[in-house]
């Protein structure tokens, strides 16, 4: 399989070194939130405790990560000299397609987690739906806010980092060097450590970082992998009204209102992370990195 999966014109390019890639991933999202984020808390138009809340996580999702993106942007025209195509970001025949098959199979899979915890007992109805009471606005805006925050995410990851060490290293460094770093970068230790609990999330993270890179150097594009990635965050609070990594906000969901059943395990509800910190949600996407791996072998013969 050819290390370089983007295709780019290289001529005159700057090669960044494989041991400043993590470093740099780190000081782009440093340097974007500290340039957001501080001037709205020191002005006090946001509460620092209340900026995972809604309304006022829509500006931590659009403008905070936009100002993330901003330094990568700036580090690959001007350092490396290459064109936004080296970060997979390609205007091609099809990209509509690839969104929209990578957001609908997101969708999917945070249903058949939620779905299935439920089933094993771990999740019970909230209140009756009422569609007249949903959401409709918030849900709407927040689709949004989660496509711009997991694309940034997605370039910087598996856009940006993930193509740097392949083009080094080789596919599988590139693939395991930012799942590694992207779980690093999301995975808390809890004022109650959870032997289990943490090496479930730590697993279900790494998961969920190969699983993306794969469908990255299979569609040689971040298009599906930036849909999937909204749609499942944005699944899980707006059509579950359950929390996304930790993140639970008060508004009406489109389907089922859910909450933790009475007595069930936190391995299988996931507690106060969400679905994510489900066992089951580890296992569908285990699932996940199988059928795309197996996909990745018939295409390389």
């Amino acid at each position: 399989m050819n290390n370089s999966f983007f295709k780019d014109n290289r001529e005159s390019a700057r090669i960044t070194w494989a041991w400043a890639v993590p470093l740099l991933l780190v000081v782009f999202f440093f340097m974007g939130q500290v340039a957001a984020i501080v001037p709205a808390i020191e002005s006090g138009w946001i509460s620092k405790d209340e900026i995972e809340t809604y309304p006022n996580i829509l500006y931590m999702l659009f403008v905070v990560f936009g100002a993330v993106m901003l330094p990568l942007l700036l580090w690959v025209h001007f350092f490396e000299r290459r064109q936004i195509a080296s970060i997979g970001i390609l205007a091609r025949q099809g990209a509509g397609a690839l969104f929209a098959k990578g957001f609908s199979i997101g969708l999917l899979m945070a249903s058949v987690s939620v779905v299935g915890v439920w089933l094993a007992g771990g999740y019970g109805l909230e209140h009756s739906q009422d569609f007249t009471a949903v959401s409709y606005g918030p849900i709407l805006l927040l689709m949004l806010g989660f496509i711009v925050q997991s694309s940034v995410e997605e370039i910087l990851f598996r856009g940006w980092m993930l193509s740097r060490l392949s083009e080094r290293y080789g596919i599988w460094i590139g693939v395991i060097g930012n799942s590694v770093l992207f779980t690093l970068m999301h995975v808390e230790l809890g004022e109650v450590f959870d032997p289990f609990a943490f090496a479930n999330f730590t697993a279900m993270t790494m998961l969920f970082s190969i699983f993306l890179s794969l469908m990255v150097i299979r569609q040689k594009s971040v298009l599906g992998a930036c849909a999937w990635h909204a749609a499942w965050n944005w699944a899980y609070i707006t059509w579950f009204g359950l929390p996304t990594t930790g993140i639970a906000l008060d508004i009406k969901p489109f389907w089922v209102d859910l909450r933790i059943a009475d007595g069930a395990p936190e391995w299988l509800s996931g507690g106060i992370q969400g679905p994510e910190a489900s066992l089951l949600t580890t296992v569908v996407l285990l699932v996940g990195c199988l059928l795309l791996a197996r996909g990745l072998k018939k295409v390389s013969k």
